[in-house]
């Protein structure tokens, strides 16, 4: 038997019967139905079969239960499981010394407080701008989902089904000019919902067909860009928050979690970003931490528990091909003209 990621249990006559209905599903229907009266109708996600199935034994002793809980856990991270801890990739410049790397968190495709103007005309820069990638931090999706808010429906103009099919069409285009360098796979907020109430594994949907790391909460990136080697850890929900000094968190991770030079953090829907020389004995590093904004602004929900609606985000850094330096960019369109 095998658990699937909705924790249903199936059998290997049950997975060939599946796999034999789902030859005939193609992909796009294959998916968690929301209507706009809050119905939820949730189609098994299909098995990973390259895992041949494992039976549960007779327990009788502590000892055969720890060694099948061993087993089985094993078993269920290769069958299901797609997220990374650590990831190395590549980002060289073409005829320049110089990348910028976008930390693109909170964009909220769906929800009705966006900026959709501020949204695609930045993700154009993004597609159209040599030099330019961009890391994806969580929040992509709005991802309303009746059982965790039985008013999301109201907020948002399209579905959750509907936001996954409709931003993965983007999420293609950009992929296919090499602008995604990688995105956190998991965390508990908006499409972490999908998981947690419906065992939808959202990002495994929304990254069909386009071939970048997705890692945990906190993973490790690598980039090489050039002859030079930049360790970045992206963290979508910080530990350690302080609206007073909206880098805090990333500083705070950077001492007490993160072996990384560049921290990425998001969540809070207030950017900004900071650079320093710190002394970690028995030496000095430079550091650097990117608070990513959001692209809704007109946000109702920070309105009326903070009386400030979000920042606008996009922020990034440049990483240097030719030297071991980089350089914190608050604006987009400043990063435009940089990369020229």
């Amino acid at each position: 038997m095998i658990n699937d990621a909705n924790q249903q249990v199936y059998t290997k006559d049950q997975i060939e019967k599946l796999m034999e209905r789902y030859k005939y599903i193609p992909p796009e229907d294959r998916k968690l139905i929301i209507d706009g009266q809050g119905t939820e109708k949730i189609v098994p996600y299909p098995v990973d079969v390259r895992e041949t199935p494992i039976k549960r034994p007779q327990l009788n002793s502590y000892e055969e239960a720890l060694e099948w809980n061993k087993q089985a856990q094993e078993h269920t991270e290769r069958a299901v499981g797609f997220l990374q801890e650590y990831a190395e990739v590549r980002l060289n410049p073409v005829d320049n010394n110089k990348v910028f790397l976008v930390n693109g968190s909170d964009l909220h495709w769906g929800h009705n407080d966006v900026d959709y103007d501020f949204l695609d005309s930045s993700l154009k820069i993004i597609e159209d701008t040599p030099n330019i990638a961009m890391a994806l931090g969580w929040n992509i999706l709005d991802a309303a989902i009746p059982a965790q808010f039985p008013d999301g429906l109201l907020w948002s103009g399209q579905s959750a089904q509907e936001q996954v099919y409709t931003f993965r069409d983007k999420l293609k285009q950009l992929d296919s000019k090499h602008k995604i360098l990688a995105a956190i796979g998991d965390c508990n907020c908006h499409e972490g919902w999908m998981k947690k109430k419906a065992g939808w594994a959202v990002y495994r949907e929304l990254f069909e067909g386009i071939d970048v790391p997705l890692l945990i909460n906190g993973g490790y990136l690598d980039i090489n860009v050039g002859e030079q080697k930049y360790r970045l850890s992206m963290f979508h929900k910080p530990k350690y928050w302080s609206s007073l000094n909206k880098t805090h968190g990333g500083y705070r991770l950077m001492d007490r979690v993160a072996n990384s030079e560049i921290i990425f953090t998001s969540h809070y829907h207030q950017a900004s970003i900071g650079q320093e020389e710190r002394y970690n004995p028995p030496f000095t590093k430079d550091t650097a931490v990117v608070a990513s904004g959001t692209c809704k602004i007109m946000d109702h929900w920070g309105l009326a528990n903070f009386g400030t609606n979000g920042t606008r985000g996009f922020q990034g850094i440049i990483l240097y091909a030719d030297r071991h330096k980089f350089q914190v960019v608050y604006d987009l369109e400043i990063a435009k003209d940089l990369m020229k």
